[in-house]
């Protein structure tokens, strides 16, 4: 996968604050070293999902997180992991409150952008990218609803090899707390990290009410 510190670089603060409010300075200043140069190797070892990958976004994120949980040896609880992407998450609320999921022009660009990654991995990059994530939209449950589903998903495939399946749900959970923060809400039944056959986005504003038969 082709590198970039951006996100590593981004959240580098925060979670160098958590884990000196949790572990102490001097644990944080070596782990946050150590992780430098293990998010490079973490990301250049990555399968290749090509290069203007809509998606490729979600991955660097992820590994940013995964990157001082590996160079800890693991010494960082996972519930530390989960501080550290939730406050990291808050530290850009700005950008994602931009968005509002109760109006139409926010479900208009929520839309857009899994349409532009499905418009993208097309047949001929999907034999190219076999291990990038596969996205459809059974199960919808009504035709205006914010859906999709994801049922391959190369982060939670690498975290499995790098042994470190554990932080998978936790960063599933993120999802809500990003949706969250664009004023919606995400109704999920299930994920790949915790066996189901994919990852269901069901997102609603946070102001609009449910009919009983649209939760069936």
């Amino acid at each position: 996968m082709k590198y970039n510190s951006f996100y590593f670089q981004l959240f580098r603060g925060t979670m160098k604050k958590v884990l000196t409010e949790r572990y102490g300075q001097d644990f944080a200043r070596d782990t946050m070293k150590k992780a430098c140069n293990l998010y490079k190797k973490l990301v250049l070892d990555a399968d290749d999902i090509g290069a203007g990958n809509p998606m490729a976004y979600n991955e660097l994120f992820a590994l940013a997180f995964v990157a001082p949980y590996i160079a800890s040896g693991k010494r960082i609880a996972p519930e530390i992991v989960q501080e550290m992407m939730r406050r990291s998450l808050y530290r850009v609320k700005f950008y994602f409150s931009m968005v509002d999921l109760n109006t139409p022009q926010g479900k208009l660009s929520n839309q857009k952008s899994i349409l532009k990654y499905v418009k993208w991995y097309t047949p001929e990059r999907e034999r190219r990218y076999p291990n990038s994530f596969k996205v459809d939209f059974v199960g919808k449950p009504y035709e205006e609803a914010c859906y999709y589903r994801i049922t391959r998903c190369p982060i939670c495939a690498y975290c499995k090899r790098l042994g470190v399946e554990e932080l998978m749900p936790l960063l599933c959970e993120l999802d809500k707390v990003m949706i969250g923060l664009q004023h919606g809400v995400l109704h999920r039944e299930q994920t790949i990290a915790s066996g189901g056959g994919g990852c269901d986005y069901f997102i609603t504003g946070d102001r609009e009410q449910l009919k009983p038969e649209d939760k069936n």
